[in-house]
């Protein structure tokens, strides 16, 4: 009777500490998440003047691009492709007549 007890209290115990187990992963887990939603605020590239951004792109299109080789209404080029990246990229890709 006494070993049973005591197998039953530990099977308690397991539970409890399952139940503590699985709390704790989700609170890591909803702590990695903002650590990485503060990392993509705090990133270095949101801190690069538009002028330079915009030099980069100019420099990333192909100089078959520049000569109007390529087509520049194809989705799948630059400087299409930057746009896609975030709000202030496709401002600035939009905004900047020497990317077209």
């Amino acid at each position: 009777e006494d070993t049973r007890t005591a197998v039953e209290d530990l099977d308690l115990k397991i539970v409890q500490a399952q139940e503590l187990l699985e709390n704790l992963l989700s609170a890591r887990q909803q702590a990695q998440s903002r650590l990485e939603d503060a990392k993509s605020i705090l990133h270095p590239m949101r801190s690069i003047p538009s002028e330079l951004l915009a030099e980069i792109f100019h420099h990333c299109i192909p100089k078959t691009y520049r000569l109007r080789e390529l087509d520049a209404l194809d989705p799948r080029g630059a400087p299409w492709l930057f746009s896609e990246v975030c709000r202030r990229w496709r401002e600035l890709v939009l905004n900047t007549p020497q990317l077209w």
